[in-house]
């Protein structure tokens, strides 16, 4: 992105700090929802080379799809979801089949892909200005507005939206608390192209102490995500791409024939991390700022991105009645998007302490429940529901427009 603005003293509505996937889909979301915004971020915006893909939901693809986002050749749709204990045909599954185009269980999509549809759509959109790199040093807030102190000078808004990260600085400086809880586990990230194809199947098999994701992209090429004890996990980082290959090989019995490696070996800490409030004053938290969750289901971008849209539908009521946004705006944004986020992060902390117990008792239980859940249409189509983020009370960018 380039030809960034000049800041000296600006007066705007919103005040967007963090330019990743979910702040730059805030900005597109509040700037069509009527408001003039500002999107700062401490380092040159660019779609960069995060080595990791995302899937996004049926009603995430909507949201892109109702803000003029082109992802266009970028995405892989999942044809077919499937969860095992052992091999892809195992009695112990859970099956989620597709409608053939993947259009009812959402798509995987690169990292940077997705950044650069989002910079290009924010790009054209006059009413967002882009300040970055920049850096905030504090805010100060009364009755009717907020400014931000800059390196480039002030920023003055009615309403700050902290998508700054896990460890945000807006969300301290804000006075705002966390509930953690850190798995001593981790994730490895890669990415392998294979021989043989993947047919848009999204493999999850649970193995000893975690569990392994195989998610297709586009060609003959997959994302790893292997979830389990940080020792265990360190330990298949470290070894060669040989070694790391064969025992991959092994654990998904060969399905995919032969793989090579394209991308480096990552490994993140994983929690549970949730924000006791989602708003403060006039201060907004979206993303990973207000929420942490096991990327078990690999939702976490998915709630991010309603955080977005529950915002935009606050701002558009505030723009439409000419209300105060940063105190109309988020009326009914904290509720909402706390008890969505909790009740989330709650089911898959429980299915990823299920998936993880070496207890004997509770892993035959494990088993039964996923024949169990398999063999119930309603308990499936309910499940397939809580993923996709469908609900009566989704934000309006994320329902089918006419």
């Amino acid at each position: 992105m380039e030809d960034y603005v000049t800041l000296m003293e600006t007066e705007v509505d919103i005040v967007i700090v963090g330019a990743g996937l979910v702040g730059l889909t805030t900005a597109q979301a509040c700037a069509q929802s009527g408001a003039k915004v500002a999107l700062l971020d401490r380092e040159a915006i660019a779609a960069g080379s995060d080595g990791r893909a995302s899937a996004l939901s049926t009603t995430s693809l909507r949201l892109f799809k109702n803000l003029g986002v082109d992802l266009s050749g970028k995405l892989q749709p999942i044809r077919d979801m499937l969860v095992t204990e052992g091999v892809p045909d195992s009695p112990w599954r859970l099956h989620f089949e597709g409608d053939g185009d993947g259009a009812d269980l959402g798509a995987l999509i690169e990292n940077p892909d997705l950044k650069a549809a989002l910079i290009d759509r924010v790009a054209r959109t006059g009413s967002i200005q882009t300040f970055a790199p920049l850096t905030v040093y504090d805010f100060e807030e009364d009755a009717s507005q907020i400014v931000l102190n800059t390196d480039q000078g002030k920023l003055i808004a009615k309403l700050l939206i902290a998508a700054d990260g896990r460890n945000s600085v807006l969300r301290r400086k804000a006075g705002i608390t966390v509930q953690r809880f850190d798995y001593d586990a981790s994730s490895l990230v890669t990415m392998i192209s294979h021989s043989l194809p993947h047919d848009g199947l999204a493999w999850q098999r649970i193995i000893k102490g975690g569990a392994l994701a195989v998610l297709p992209l586009t060609g003959d090429r997959s994302q790893i995500v292997w979830s389990g004890p940080t020792m265990s996990v360190q330990a298949a980082c470290a070894v060669s791409e040989t070694d790391f290959l064969a025992l991959l090989s092994e654990k998904m019995d060969g399905y995919l024939g032969v793989m090579t490696c394209i991308a480096s070996r990552q490994t993140y800490p994983l929690r549970l991390q949730v924000a006791d409030d989602f708003s403060k004053g006039r201060v907004a938290l979206v993303g990973d700022a207000a929420h942490i969750i096991h990327p078990l289901a690999g939702q976490g971008l998915n709630l991010g991105l309603r955080d977005a849209a529950a915002l935009a539908d606050g701002v558009k009521m505030a723009a439409e009645t000419g209300q105060d946004i940063g105190v109309t705006g988020l009326l009914d944004y904290d509720l909402w998007r706390n008890t969505d986020t909790r009740s989330f992060g709650f089911l898959t902390h429980v299915i990823s302490e299920i998936s993880g117990t070496r207890l004997p008792v509770l892993a035959h239980a494990r088993r039964l429940g996923l024949a169990a859940a398999n063999g119930s249409p309603t308990l499936k189509s309910a499940l397939g529901k809580r993923a996709s983020g469908d609900g009566p009370d989704l934000p309006k960018l994320m329902k089918k427009w006419p």
